[in-house]
């Protein structure tokens, strides 16, 4: 028996009908044949867009952070025993509400029982800190606690409901244990890079060919997350780089000349290998998101490579990195427009896809906040009152006769 509440057929059926809905809009099928798709997958699940599914869950944390809230500041002279209590009976509450929403209402990514799911864990781990807080643990001992109870509660909810961004929630929480041990930067990053590897391994052997298309297209972001992560962690000029963007020092405890000369040089050629290896991962499954995560750390790595080297920086080298990349990208398109119909390979420049529409786009919604901004910020006009300048009262004495 499956843990999770969504059976296997209806997340492929809606993975399938998504996939329609791309073909028509790409002209690849008719309105005919979408309507025989959407015949024989129904789901009997409800959704709804992107912009609203957002739109629910920020209104219904909002909500669940009130009514907690609220219950929080009556109770505040009671002892941190009830109170603790009262939080983690908040948790429970509604972890049970998003599983009656999706086995009664049949509610899908709806955005409501996301939010809860995520105040439901919040709930758990303040109800944690506040019954623990009188037992006067270290700060480490209590980070490690919080870190453990967010990983296991998020991996939970993502086995549970399949929410993707519940896993990286899990794993973000797990990468920051290691530097909650007073360890070396050495020790840190050498733990970290275990961890990960061994979660991507896993990864790897769980994605096996016989999983539905929707199960590898998640598979497939974990993964592309985790060959991130695993790169971040081997570069140790990254913190430079974010420093030189974002006009902020780098953490001396991070810097690269702490790590061991070997060391050094072993990630040098590792932020090397590594994205050439997703791009030769990315090519030969097929995977656009791995190819295009391996073209950005490659990316990355080029603008790093002085850094590692000891070379001076210049104001133009960003501009030099951009028209090479320019340049590349023209040759490439130019060479895969070359080939028969377009195509090389497989492989085309051509969008055949069209993006799905989330009902408004980022560019409105950016439109109208602008406006809005805009006229809170002009100056309001003084209207002049009736009775001055001698409009009354005086006979206008004060007027020019």
């Amino acid at each position: 028996m499956s843990f999770c509440l969504y059976s296997s057929s209806q997340e492929e059926y809606i993975d399938i009908r998504l996939q329609a809905r791309t073909w028509l809009r790409s002209g690849l099928i008719s309105e005919n044949q979408m309507q025989a798709f959407f015949s024989e997958t129904d789901s009997n699940l409800h959704q709804t867009n992107l912009f609203f599914r957002v739109l629910f869950f920020i209104f219904t944390l909002l909500c669940a952070g009130a009514v907690a809230g609220l219950f929080v500041w009556l109770m505040e002279r009671a002892g941190d025993k009830l109170l603790a209590m009262i939080v983690l009976l908040f948790g429970i509450f509604y972890f049970i509400l998003a599983e009656h929403l999706v086995k009664i209402h049949r509610l899908y990514r709806y955005g409501i029982e996301e939010a809860l799911l995520m105040a439901g864990m919040v709930c758990f781990v303040v109800s944690f800190l506040v019954w623990i807080d009188n037992h006067h643990l270290n700060h480490r001992t209590i980070s490690i606690a919080v870190c453990l109870l967010f990983s296991v509660i998020s991996g939970l909810i993502y086995l549970r409901f399949g929410y993707l961004y519940a896993a990286l929630i899990s794993l973000a929480a797990v990468c920051i244990i290691p530097f909650q041990l007073s360890l070396t930067p050495v020790a840190e990053r050498v733990i970290l890079l275990c961890i990960l590897c061994s979660i991507f391994i896993f990864s790897l052997i769980a994605d096996k060919g016989e999983n539905e298309n929707f199960r590898k297209e998640r598979y497939t972001k974990i993964q592309t997350c985790l060959m991130v992560a695993i790169y971040l962690t081997v570069n140790l000029q990254i913190l430079g780089l974010t420093g030189l963007l974002f006009g902020a020092t780098g953490n001396i405890r991070f810097h690269p000349k702490n790590y061991p000369l070997y060391l050094y040089w072993t990630s040098y050629v590792l932020t090397f290998m590594i994205p050439a290896a997703g791009i030769l991962w990315g090519i030969k499954s097929r995977k656009r998101l791995v190819l295009n995560a391996g073209l950005v750390m490659a990316c990355t790595t080029l603008a790093t490579n002085k850094s590692y080297l000891g070379m001076t920086r210049y104001a133009w080298d960003p501009a030099i990195l951009g028209i090479v990349l320019v340049v590349l990208s023209i040759m490439v398109h130019r060479w895969l427009d070359g080939g028969p119909e377009q195509k090389r390979q497989g492989f085309t420049a051509v969008n055949l896809l069209k993006p799905e529409d989330p009902g408004i786009s980022i560019g409105d919604a950016a439109a109208a906040m602008t406006a809005g901004a805009i006229a809170d910020q002009q100056p309001g006009v003084k209207q002049d009152s009736f009775f001055e300048d001698g409009k009354s009262g005086g006979g206008g004495a004060s007027r020019h006769f």
